[in-house]
């Protein structure tokens, strides 16, 4: 395989990003009366940042 590209370096900062704003919206948010939107929203950006991760590790392991 070749090395990693411009496009999947992209995908694995953007991933690590997701889920760093989603502990911030999750953290944020406390402090706010109507937490359960916010809560359900941050939570749901570290999914997709957990979930964008896997596949990025797993691209990583099959290049070495």
């Amino acid at each position: 395989m070749d090395k990693m590209g411009l496009l999947n370096k992209f995908k694995a900062i953007n991933s690590i990003l997701f889920i760093v704003i989603g502990i911030v919206i999750i953290f944020r948010s406390l402090n706010s009366m109507p937490v359960f939107m916010p809560i359900i929203v941050g939570l749901s950006f570290i999914c997709l940042g957990v979930y964008r991760s896997f596949h990025v590790l797993k691209y990583l392991r099959g290049i070495k």
